[in-house]
């Protein structure tokens, strides 16, 4: 092979554009309105659904992957082109139409006996010519959209026996027919103000935008959109509040808890608090010695001890909640110590969603030995069934960061505000493993002679590629025979994806996102604390991807599940601990000791993208990463290699592009 110049650089962050589950797609960007709704529809469908504002160019663009993750397009104009549209609602797709003037026709192609009102429309077939009319199939009939511009007034809307205020468009109005299901009616005319078409993919309303939290509600829920909001809009909203965490350890670690505990109040002597605890099992009595306040740059920590532990006919919004010292404070984290490890019947009632004892007896399943009083990865956890964001409660509280042992594992059953790379949100459908584990390790530096395990900053930006070939290892450690683990494949730089059989009979596989892999540094003086976030669908249902879904492909439907999320961190933990010794062992030699079996398992060996980044737009082809983790790719018409750094871009591998993010 020829010998290439030094190879130029462009800033770039693969980042897939794909989620971990559906869209709820608002168009257009341009609308007034947009942001609003956007904010609305993410206070009731997070984290089931993620609300984001859609262009019109997007929506438009013919080989845009938009239809294949959105679980519900909402239109609040007409669009300038169609045709994706028609092919997303005729595929099963649902719309949701606010300040919408509608009418229906029988036939596919039917005109509407009052085009007058319409516009324009041609001869022989009555197609619409206009493209502020947007046509959709619904059943054997046709419905005809179209959106006035009319100023709005104050009216009232009949809906269940009740009564709520909108903005009313005059120029707009519903004539549905008899199949309509009524979502309400105006007060002064008893005119149809919101309806469900016969299909029950289409909810029209003819008020303008947005529309009500008590309207809104309903509407999603005969669209059988699934999320955790009371059926009834004079109900108080639970929502997804935060709940206390527990500080756990390995029962053959669990004093490591004290080491903590004196690292975050050096000056206040818990001592007592912590040796006096018991568990009781008996009794419908929670007594807690003093708490403990630690306050952060973004958070305030409340430690609490908790002396009697009930398992039985717990009076309480949640068990945990017993185990606090006072009434839990939104603004405030909850950390609750016990004095022993939570006993099955206890898991039940405080864990119900994650084993802590199954979880460190697969610890010990994938790690069968354990040498010395070292701790390990996985020896100390954080769990909390509802969190904010596992990551961001390690990297925004730096003092609490700091204090913190290293390695510690944070792990959530629900995140109400995850977080992936650049802007983009990590939602946690039901089923996912999310996780943060913090690592702390010393800077090489000429002259600081700690040469044992300690990592040169520029080998950093390999600890990602490490992380996601340790879920790639993970599975296969969990399916020893290779049956649906094969189906695992990385995307560089974070990305985890699965092969699954492809609907469209012209593809040999789908590509589903299955996780992603998020790490931070906090930088000290010869000091590096690692914060590195991963979540991964594990048992998720339809239509999200998961890894109980690979493997039901080759145990058949219905066949009960060997995973579970406990574990499946176990084996990601433990795979990437043994990655991390070998890579500190040999890391003068970087990434290259992993290159082979990274590449094995990636998608782009030899794949041929674009880059939109370049002017003239430039075809290339994949050949590797290089010694400082950027991908290397290759012009088909010959030159220099072109290295793409892991920061500024997305990678769209349905297009084949690769283009600077917006």
């Amino acid at each position: 092979m020829e010998t290439r110049m030094v190879p130029r650089s462009l800033s770039m962050q693969a980042a897939s554009i794909l989620t971990s589950t559906m869209d709820v797609l608002i168009y257009p960007s341009t609308h007034a309105h947009a942001p609003t709704v956007q904010l609305l529809l993410s206070s009731i469908l997070v984290p089931h659904y993620l609300p984001q504002i859609i262009s019109p160019d997007v929506l438009a663009a013919p080989e845009s992957p938009w239809r294949t993750a959105c679980g519900l397009l909402v239109l609040l104009s007409a669009p300038d082109h169609h045709a994706g549209v028609r092919q997303y609602t005729e595929a099963g797709g649902r719309i949701l139409a606010l300040g919408v003037n509608a009418s229906r026709s029988q036939g596919l192609f039917g005109l509407h006996e009052t085009t007058s009102s319409f516009g324009s429309v041609g001869a022989g077939l009555g197609l619409v010519k206009d493209t502020s009319i947007l046509r959709l199939v619904d059943g054997k009939a046709s419905l005809h959209l179209s959106f006035p511009s009319h100023a709005p007034t104050p009216a009232t809307v009949n809906h269940d026996e009740r009564e709520t205020t909108i903005t009313r468009i005059s120029s707009a109005s519903l004539d549905l027919g008899d199949g309509a299901r009524v979502l309400g009616r105006y007060a002064d005319d008893k005119t149809l103000a919101g309806a469900l078409s016969e299909s029950g993919t289409i909810a029209l309303w003819s008020c303008a935008p947005p529309l009500p939290e008590q309207l809104l509600i309903p509407t999603l829920s005969a669209l059988g959109l699934g999320f955790d909001f009371p059926k009834s809009a004079d109900s108080q909203r639970p929502g997804l509040s935060v709940l206390p965490q527990l500080l756990l350890a390995h029962p053959k670690k669990w004093d490591i808890r004290r080491r903590i505990v004196h690292a975050l109040f050096p000056d206040r002597d818990l001592e007592t608090a912590l040796s006096t605890l018991t568990v009781e099992d008996n009794t419908h009595k929670v007594t807690t010695t003093e708490s403990a306040v630690f306050p952060d740059e973004q958070d305030i920590f409340q430690f609490h001890f908790a002396r009697e532990i009930i398992a039985l006919d717990l009076p309480s919004d949640h068990p945990i909640l017993t185990l606090l010292s006072g009434q839990p404070k939104e603004e405030v984290k909850d950390v609750i110590l016990t004095a022993q490890p939570l006993t099955a019947e206890q898991e039940k009632h405080y864990t119900p969603f994650f084993s802590p004892t199954a979880f460190f007896a697969a610890l010990d399943e994938f790690r069968p030995t354990r040498e010395g009083d070292e701790l390990l990865m996985g020896d100390v956890l954080l769990y909390g069934e509802v969190v904010t964001s596992t990551q961001t409660m390690l990297d925004k509280n730096p003092k609490f960061l700091r204090a913190l042992p290293s390695p510690l594992l944070s792990l959530a059953t629900k995140q109400v505000a995850g977080r992936g790379r650049g802007k983009n949100a990590w939602l946690s459908p039901p089923g996912s493993m999310l996780i943060s584990l913090k690592l702390s390790i010393p800077l090489k530096s000429v002259g600081s002679g700690n040469e044992l395990r300690s990592v040169e900053p520029k080998n950093l930006v390999f600890i990602q590629h490490l992380f996601a070939l340790a879920v790639f290892e993970a599975c296969q450690a969990l399916d020893p025979a290779n049956e649906w683990a094969a189906k695992i494949k990385l995307k560089w730089p974070n990305d985890i994806y699965g092969e699954f059989p492809a609907e469209e009979t012209w593809k040999r596989v789908e590509l589903k996102k299955l996780g992603g892999i998020l790490v931070h540094n906090s930088l000290g003086r010869n000091t590096t604390d690692l914060i590195i976030g991963c979540g991964l669908n594990v048992l998720n249902e339809p239509p999200i991807g998961s890894l109980a879904q690979l493997e039901a492909l080759t145990r058949g439907q219905g066949a009960p599940s060997s995973l579970t999320v406990e574990r499946v961190t176990a084996a990601v933990l433990t795979a990437f601990e043994r990655s991390w010794n070998l890579f500190l062992a040999e890391e003068s030699q970087g990434f290259r000791p992993f290159m082979d079996q990274y590449t094995s398992a990636w998608l782009h060996s030899g794949q041929t993208v674009t880059l939109t980044t370049t002017t003239p737009h430039t075809t290339v082809r994949i050949v590797g990463i290089t010694d400082h983790g950027f991908l290397r790719t290759e012009p088909l018409g010959g030159g220099q290699y072109i290295d793409l750094q892991p920061d500024g871009n997305s990678f769209d591998m349905l297009k084949g592009l690769i283009k600077i993010k917006s």
